[in-house]
């Protein structure tokens, strides 16, 4: 019974010393370990801190045993059997052409003497980085950020492929004003040898519940040869819940010339979360512009979204006709900006007037002309097509009458040309004298705009002092060419005079005050 237990603590005392001597070669590990390396790296050198003297160094492939060794330095003479390996001059193994195949278990035995010896095991680690280290959102096709409504994903998944060793990935959720919080997901790999593909789902529609706006984001982490971390991101709308889409159609038109820069608010200043979109067709709204936070922004070719969250549409055009809304959130409310006014397009006229069939495009003219006939206008180069109209100048009596107006349109791709011809009678009698007409733009743009060509329509009875004197060069010319003609006129001198100052205080008082006053057309 002695004998045994003897031989009990012998054998305890034996393991103790084996354990504790392997103990202390694990905390005197002369040699990194795990040594990573990156698939097709030229060398890679496991970093050693070797004796200062020793009689041997032997470098093994794994520790079998019987495994011949692919280097060694015996008492100074440096042997090598292959070229793939090599020896630095204090003894660290150098593993050249990474290969998959160079991961495993290498074992370094240092002979102090020529009787002892150490034996240590070291790990060469290979890995590949993904050609896109940035996970792909299903929803996102390639980008890593983008725009997605809630309501149309039942999941959302993100993916790494072609990785070694496998990448972890996790969603992460973040409302405005808080920090990312985890999500749900569910995680798998799969292995495609020699490389790793990693997948993370997540369930779509429950993830903002009630709120507008939210991010996801996928994150992805190797952790090879130290911690790497990129990300994928989606701004979700939660469209079925929102209120925003149920205004549309009902806000008044606005007009912006063509080729300006063009901005559209939103409903708050500087949202953190905001997005833009345009309706295509029927109550399809499509995102054409979304930010989330400071550094994620996603614009369409030809606009931008300035620091207050604005809508800056570049050179407007007849292609930006349409509705807009922006949805936007911050820490304090969520809310939306309708612009569903069908911006309509505008180019002035050639002249920035209507021209006058009869006055070949001056100003002003005079015109004689019987009690009753035709007169026409028109307007070239605009957009939308605008609406003319004729009517008396400066009169607390009306003596003219306009009816059967005819409006003809000529398109002319972008842009149309408009003419209107209306019959008109004079109802003041054959002595009513000289009658003040113009020809007015009455919208849908320029509306009440005084952009006015004038023209004089005289009597029957005053035909023979202006026979000769239709669409003068100037109004001035027309005026006093007028005059000289009444004065001459030796019947009716004293009515002549009376005409003259009238149409002198008229001309003076009226029509050259609104053209220098009037203001300039959109």
């Amino acid at each position: 019974m002695t004998i045994s237990l003897h031989r009990g603590m012998m054998a305890f005392t034996l393991l103790l010393i084996a354990g504790l001597q392997v103990l202390n070669a694990e905390a005197t590990r002369p040699c990194v370990s795990p040594l990573y390396a990156e698939y097709g790296q030229i060398a890679a050198t496991f970093a050693c801190s070797l004796p200062s003297s020793y009689y041997g160094i032997y470098w093994y492939k794994s520790p079998a045993r019987n495994e011949r060794s692919v280097v060694s330095i015996i008492d100074g003479v440096v042997m090598s059997g292959d070229d793939k390996f090599g020896i630095s001059p204090s003894g660290s193994l150098i593993v050249r052409n990474i290969t998959f195949e160079d991961e495993h278990l290498y074992r370094l035995i240092i002979l102090r003497t020529r009787q002892q010896s150490e034996t240590h095991d070291l790990r060469l680690t290979v890995y590949a980085y993904p050609g896109n280290p940035v996970p792909l959102i299903d929803v996102c096709g390639g980008q890593d950020f983008c725009f997605a409504e809630r309501d149309r994903i039942p999941t959302l998944s993100c993916k790494i492929e072609g990785a070694r060793p496998p990448v972890s990935l996790q969603w992460e959720r973040q409302a405005v004003g808080s920090d990312p919080e985890l999500v749900d997901s569910l995680p798998s790999t799969s292995f495609t040898d020699p490389l790793y593909s990693t997948f993370s789902h997540t369930n779509g529609s429950r993830v903002n519940g009630t709120r507008r706006l939210d991010l996801l984001t996928c994150v992805s982490s190797i952790y090879v040869p130290s911690s790497e971390h990129h990300q994928s991101s989606v701004l979700l709308e939660n469209v079925l819940d929102s209120q925003c889409y149920q205004l549309t159609g009902n806000h008044e038109r606005r007009h912006y010339l063509i080729g300006s820069d063009v901005a559209l608010d939103c409903s708050q200043d500087s949202p953190q979360f905001v997005v833009w979109k345009k309706r295509t067709y029927g109550r399809k709204f499509e995102p054409i512009a979304f930010r989330a936070g400071g550094d994620l922004e996603e614009v369409g070719e030809g606009f931008e979204i300035s620091s207050n969250g604005s809508l800056i549409i570049k050179s407007y055009g007849v292609t930006h006709e349409g509705e807009y809304i922006c949805i936007d959130a911050s820490l304090s409310s969520e809310g939306c900006q309708l612009h569903s006014t069908r911006a309509l397009a505008v180019l002035p006229p050639a002249h920035q007037v209507p021209t006058i069939a009869e006055c070949e495009k001056k100003l002003d003219c005079i015109l004689t002309r019987p009690s009753s006939g035709v007169l026409s206008c028109y307007v070239e180069g605009v957009r939308p097509v605008l609406l003319l109209e004729w009517e008396q100048v400066n009169s607390t009596k009306p003596s003219i009458t306009f009816s059967h107006h005819q409006y003809t349109t000529d398109n002319r791709g972008e842009v149309s040309d408009v003419r209107l011809t209306a019959s008109y009678e004079l109802t003041g009698g054959p002595d009513a004298g000289p009658i003040i007409v113009a020809c007015v733009i009455k919208g849908p743009v320029m509306t009440g705009q005084q952009t006015t060509a004038t023209i004089v329509i005289n009597s029957p009875a005053h035909a023979e002092l202006s026979s000769d004197m239709s669409c003068n060069d100037t109004p001035a010319s027309s005026t006093i060419a007028w005059a000289i003609a009444a004065v001459t006129s030796a019947t009716s001198l004293v009515l002549s005079l009376i005409l003259v100052g009238l149409l002198i205080a008229v001309r003076n008082g009226g029509m050259y005050r609104r053209m220098d006053g009037r203001p300039t057309p959109l």
